[in-house]
């Protein structure tokens, strides 16, 4: 790629004390006028840093200040740069974990993003072409005038963000999407357990959660919840054990035996519904009303309370006894919020009639 170098058309005045700067705060650290900024964005377990200085302007800055067609350092003095602690795609393209030194060609219609695997260069030191990791077009887009340079962050989700370089009224946004997240979040939390948290149940407990909930790594998920339960055993990792092995399948009698230790000492209203469904899906229909009953009875100023005597009506349906079921259906309804009643009329109206 032949590069060809900008040169910024700054007014006199800025000249003058661009001169005094360079002559009398080149080796110290002095204020300057285009201020360091750095802003982070958390992209699933890890932090995308932008660090880069910050010049005002006047008017008009792409095809005047800064001329079309001419690389870019996208930012004043200090190579402007961006991080990524993990492997990433950006517009696309997969970029390795690392610091890069960021660059752009401007045109009307789109501008180039280079990334350089220097990132430490002046602002103007441009890469040589075998410097180059990655180089992406993407479209800028018209925004209300900023005077000053500045990069945000301007879509957030979990899996992926937008980055954007905004100057004069011009934004250009570019996503960053992370590569791998579940083999991310692994050794994240891999890592995590090998500190303190290897002696707090609630630790283990939270990894297999999330390896659990996800659907991936379940033979890890099941060493960690065991884990947890030599540290501690308690309703929460209990009935999260029994969840892990009801998925594994074949393994009713150790199911049971989890919940029914589980039970006696639940004091989390919504991990007791949960161990309830758990006993409907092994087929122990008669535990589950009990432990039903006992839930709505524990719990009876919950505000949830509609759902758990819903539970205690599954469960009566499940067991056979219809009569019993619209009963507390009908109850359920009575405490629900109006955003649940057509449910409940549904269900009503295919029993009754």
């Amino acid at each position: 790629m032949n590069i060809k170098p900008t040169l910024i058309r700054i007014s006199l005045s800025f000249m003058l004390f661009l001169v005094s700067v360079l002559s009398y705060g080149q080796n110290v650290d002095v204020p300057q006028m285009s201020q360091r900024a750095k802003l982070s964005q958390r992209l699933w377990m890890s932090d995308v840093t932008i660090s880069y200085n910050s010049p005002p302007a006047d008017g008009e800055v792409f095809g005047r200040i800064i001329p079309y067609g001419e690389i870019w350092g996208a930012g004043d003095r200090e190579n402007t740069t961006i991080e990524f602690p993990d492997d990433v795609l950006l517009e696309g393209k997969e970029v390795k974990a690392g610091k890069y030194g960021l660059f752009m060609i401007p045109e009307q219609e789109e501008f180039t993003l280079i990334l350089s695997k220097y990132s430490q260069s002046w602002f103007d030191t441009y890469p040589a072409d075998d410097e180059i990791v990655l180089q992406v077009n993407v479209k800028p887009e018209t925004i209300p005038y900023r005077k000053w340079l500045n990069y945000d962050f301007i879509e957030r989700r979990g899996l992926k963000i937008i980055a954007a370089m905004q100057w004069g009224t011009t934004q250009v946004p570019f996503q960053i999407d992370i590569v791998n997240p579940n083999e991310v979040l692994v050794e994240s939390l891999k890592a995590q357990l090998k500190g303190r948290e290897k002696f707090l149940w609630g630790a283990y407990s939270d990894a297999a959660s999330n390896l659990h909930r996800r659907n991936i790594y379940p033979e890890l998920a099941l060493d960690w919840i065991d884990k947890s339960l030599e540290i501690e055993r308690n309703h929460v990792n209990l009935q999260l054990k029994a969840s892990i092995l009801l998925k594994k399948g074949g393994l009713e009698a150790e199911i049971k035996e989890l919940l029914y230790e589980a039970i006696p000492i639940m004091s989390n209203p919504l991990v007791f519904n949960s161990a309830i469904y758990d006993l409907l899906q092994v087929g122990d229909t008669k535990k589950a009303i009990e432990a039903a009953h006992q839930l709505t009875q524990q719990f009876s100023d919950h505000p949830r309370i509609w759902m758990f005597t819903d539970t205690l009506a599954e469960a009566y349906l499940k067991d056979g006894n219809k009569k019993m079921a619209i009963e507390y259906y009908k109850l359920a309804q009575a405490k629900a919020p109006e955003a649940q009643q057509s449910y409940f009329r549904d269900v009503l109206a295919g029993l009754e009639k």
